[in-house]
């Protein structure tokens, strides 16, 4: 059954590497036109547009990030944790926690001293990435 994405104005969504765009408007072509987010406010840099059709189908809709924490946490992203992200293991020093309209978690690389802070795209959640299809 295709799934209806509705895009208006104001929203927040996400795609797979971590890129977060905020709609500024559809305009009757049916054309997406939206902004880069960085650290919560449109940058300006890399605003574009694109087809309706092809931007649900690069992008995810961002419902809430503390939602998407709580998701990922019950995935097993907790502290204590060890996982394998980005091509790497990492022991999870944390739990997810918001940062800058995106997710994050301190970690540890395997052989690596060092805490960082990971972002995680919000299409880690289950049901973040779906098929989506416009409906005529």
């Amino acid at each position: 059954m295709p799934h209806v994405v509705e895009i208006e104005k104001g929203q927040t969504f996400q795609d797979g590497t971590g890129l977060a765009v905020r709609v500024g408007e559809v305009d009757a072509s049916e054309r997406v036109h939206f902004s880069v987010i960085k650290d919560r406010e449109s940058v300006g840099i890399g605003d574009g547009e694109m087809s309706c059709f092809a931007f649900v189908q690069r992008f995810t809709r961002i419902n809430s990030v503390e939602e998407a924490c709580a998701r990922i946490k019950h995935l097993g992203y907790v502290a204590c944790r060890r996982v394998r992200i980005y091509g790497k293991e990492f022991e999870l020093l944390s739990d997810p926690f918001p940062q800058a309209d995106q997710i994050a978690i301190r970690a540890k690389a395997k052989g690596d001293p060092r805490v960082r802070i990971l972002r995680l795209p919000a299409t880690i959640v289950p049901g973040g990435r779906r098929q989506h299809r416009l409906q005529p």
